[in-house]
């Protein structure tokens, strides 16, 4: 009677129940990229903005001309796997890129007659683009550098097309004075060109993905700024003559298609 009262005592008791439970060790789980995944990335890029600048001056002149603006594009987006090594991606994204570290351009020493020479280009792009995405996935085994080790590395090449709308904004200012007579040592330009743009996109890529779900990108596409309305305000002085007001507007510019480069990274989770 005793023994069975002790085994009754010791079924009751937490310490039965900690025996009979047992904590399963934690699996660190690897990265997946056979299934559909949230993403984030942050990329750097270029482009060559055509700029309408037209002046002919006795000492200065401009025309139209490709302008190098550099920044940056953030996004996120859902990959989603299609099974067989197919992939599709939505991506959403914001970008915005300008004249990085533009500075004003004045008359050298051997202008000792010039009293003030000044020349000066900026310009932006800012935007936000829709994008949908087809790729096909395959593993590459690939040895680390750092930790020297073998690792399997996910490959993903991919096309895309994506649309948007994007404002662009351009400016120059070009004054020369030699400081004698009001007009005829004076010559000035200064124009500020404001586009307001709907983009098409097409183009294609490669990401590079780890096995703990980070991944570098590089990709092109080729852009089809259609502007839809572009207000250019200034004025225009070339020398010995009057100065002209440049206040236009226009609902329709052309442009040839632009190419930008990308590359950056980001996390798939």
């Amino acid at each position: 009677m005793n023994k069975l009262f002790l085994l009754a005592l010791f079924v009751s008791s937490p310490l039965f129940a900690q025996v009979l439970v047992t904590k399963e060790p934690e699996v660190e789980e690897k990265f997946n990229p056979y299934k559909s995944h949230f993403i984030t990335y942050l990329g750097f890029e270029g482009l060559k903005y055509e700029v309408p600048f037209t002046f002919t001056g006795a000492r200065e002149s401009f025309s139209p001309h490709d302008q190098e603006l550099w920044g940056g594009r953030i996004g996120i987006g859902e990959e989603i796997y299609l099974g067989g090594g197919i992939t599709t991606t939505t991506r959403i994204e914001g970008y915005y890129l300008g004249t990085l570290f533009s500075q004003a351009t004045n008359a050298g020493p051997e202008e000792d007659s010039v009293e003030y020479a000044y020349t000066k280009e900026t310009g932006q792009v800012y935007g936000a683009d829709a994008s949908q995405s087809l790729g096909f996935i395959f593993d590459m085994k690939t040895k680390n550098p750092f930790l020297q080790e073998w690792d399997y590395l996910t490959v993903e090449p991919y096309v895309e097309y994506g649309i948007g709308i994007a404002s662009a904004y351009n400016r120059i200012n070009y004054a020369y004075d030699t400081g004698t007579t009001p007009t005829a040592a004076q010559e000035g330009y200064r124009l500020r060109v404001t586009d307001q743009i709907v983009n098409t996109k097409v183009g294609g890529g490669v990401n590079f993905t780890s096995s703990e779900g980070f991944f570098f990108f590089m990709k092109a596409t080729v852009n089809r700024f259609d502007i839809i309305k572009r207000k250019s305000e200034g004025f225009s002085q070339p020398t010995g003559q009057p100065t002209e007001l440049i206040d236009t507007t226009d609902k329709s510019v052309k442009m040839d298609p632009i190419t930008i480069y990308a590359i950056g990274g980001g996390y798939k989770f």
